[in-house]
């Protein structure tokens, strides 16, 4: 949980926002994949997955998938 919490606050000092704000930006908003983005972000896919299961991303991506596939 440790190493967790230096990606957490690595990402926030260099974006200067909250993670799930960052994650939203890139995971929803730019629709990229957990592998572009972690790489992005210089962090382990798997350490994205953990951010992204953590603060339930998952659901709100489908949503947003099912709302344009529906327009």
């Amino acid at each position: 949980m440790e190493n967790y919490k230096f990606y957490k606050d690595k990402i926030e000092k260099k974006y200067k926002q909250d993670l799930k704000d960052v994650l939203t930006k890139l995971y929803i908003t730019n629709e990229q994949g957990p592998s572009v983005s972690a790489k992005q972000l210089g962090i382990p896919r798997q350490t994205f997955m953990f951010f992204v299961n953590h603060y339930g991303l998952k659901s709100l991506k489908l949503d947003d998938i099912k709302k344009k596939v529906l327009a």
